[in-house]
């Protein structure tokens, strides 16, 4: 009687410990046709860069990347919205459900900002859902790639780069928000990806040397930590690999920046991180007031458009009326009250503990789930360290396509590995003692 599987996703079931990590990896191999619409998403969005190409709606300039959203989400919402992980879609929902009631309680184009968050979601979830094979989820990551690079190669013009505004509209901060994640996932890919063509994995490296040199010639500190911190998680998640990937885009970035860039704003801002500046004074005294925000108002908070004008209220020395939050937590938790901050927390608690589906345990590293969970982790870090120093990365379009990619490539992994994990014995649930008692020594 023949062992092979009947089908590319109907493996036979054997133990985690027996099954050749090649034939796992094949189950969620190949790509789809919706990888060439998740290749579009990722590359439009450099038209964010660009104020020509984002047409005005309800006061908002829109993102290109929501045209092939909008087209794409009644299709999967009608096929494929039932494969999404309930738990994390209830986590996101009574974040997004309460962030929106918060917004309607006062403030400037309330819509505008229920639109923004609701945009962010509908874009997490399409692009999760067109997730079929691993091919899709690279597709939507070199997209990403190619249009973080286009952009980081507008950035190193000298005009763009003396005015420091690398995107039209957004100040120099911006550009990092949008290039880490795609640097993660670029890296991630080159690591562990071992079917995935050596071109593909070249034009992802590729990608990545001027969006780093962009980050570190420009004054944005939080990019800093930003790029260190993913340099870090690859190197320590890959010590040998790892530390060949980041040194060498290390050592190509600094060669090129020193030959053809400029340290100068890079030494500067390092220096005022170790001696400390005004700035860093004025962002902890905006932290301790949304603090006394939040617990004057902890239901539903003074709503998000209205917190920026109460925060100048309480900073004695301010000069202006409006005083962003430039901390997603602290906006959250001042602007929508401390029942969104809990749910935001929930939402991210879900992501990181991604539970397998239909029961049964993760089988180790070579588990294709395993792997997927740890991306998860490294992109909510990310997101974490860069919320520290801005609001608006709740509707970043590289961070909300970023994590559709990764919670859809979740999702594929588990179904990959779920007939394995139940065959594994450490998955079986012990029998019962006979008559249904322990028994007792």
């Amino acid at each position: 009687m023949s062992t092979r599987p009947a089908t590319p996703l109907g493996p036979v079931l054997l133990t985690m410990g027996q099954r050749p990590v090649t034939q796992q990896q094949l189950a969620i191999a190949g790509m789809t046709v919706t990888g060439v619409l998740l290749f579009l998403i990722g590359f439009l969005v450099v038209g964010s860069g660009y104020s020509m190409l984002r047409p005005k709606f309800i006061g908002l300039s829109l993102h290109p990347y929501l045209l092939p959203v909008a087209v794409a989400f009644p299709l999967v919402l009608m096929s494929r919205m039932h494969m999404f992980p309930l738990r994390i879609g209830v986590s996101i929902l009574v974040f997004v459900s309460t962030y929106c009631f918060s917004a309607l309680n006062g403030g400037l184009n309330p819509l505008g900002e229920v639109f923004k968050v609701a945009s962010a979601v509908i874009s997490i979830i399409v692009c999760a859902l067109l997730v079929r094979r691993r091919g899709d989820f690279v597709a939507g990551a070199l997209g990403l790639a190619i249009a973080v690079a286009a952009l980081g190669m507008r950035g190193l013009q000298p005009a763009q780069m003396a005015s420091g505004e690398i995107m039209d509209g957004a100040n120099k901060n911006s550009y990092s928000i949008f290039a880490l994640p795609a640097i993660l996932l670029a890296g991630f890919i080159v690591l562990h990806f071992k079917t995935v063509p050596k071109i593909v994995k070249a034009a992802l490296i590729v990608c990545i040397l001027p969006a780093l040199a962009v980050i570190f010639m420009g004054g944005n500190r939080s990019g800093y930590l930003g790029a260190v911190i993913v340099g870090a998680m690859l190197f320590w998640d890959q010590r040998g690999k790892g530390l060949l990937l980041v040194g060498g885009i290390v050592a190509v970035v600094a060669v090129g920046i020193a030959e053809y860039g400029s340290t100068k704003i890079l030494n500067e801002r390092l220096k005022q991180t170790v001696e400390g500046n005004r700035s860093d004074n004025i962002r902890r005294d905006i932290v301790i007031a949304c603090a006394e925000i939040a617990l004057e108002n902890p239901i539903i908070g003074v709503g998000p458009q209205r917190l920026p004008l109460e925060i100048a209220n309480r900073l004695p020395y301010a000069t202006v009326g409006y005083v962003e939050a430039h901390n997603v937590f602290a906006h959250v938790m001042a602007g929508s009250g401390l029942i969104c901050f809990g749910a935001l927390l929930a939402a991210g608690w879900t992501l990181c503990t991604w539970r397998p589906r239909g029961g049964g345990t993760i089988g180790g590293k070579e588990d294709p789930l395993s792997q997927a969970r740890k991306l998860m982790r490294m992109l909510i870090i990310l997101w974490i360290a860069r919320g520290l120093f801005t609001p608006e990365i709740i509707y970043n379009p590289a961070f909300d396509i970023s994590i559709g990619l990764v919670i859809g490539y979740c999702m594929l992994a588990d179904r990959a590995g779920a007939e394995a994990r139940l065959a594994s014995p450490r998955s079986r649930p012990a029998p019962p003692a006979l008559g249904g008692l322990a028994a007792s020594h």
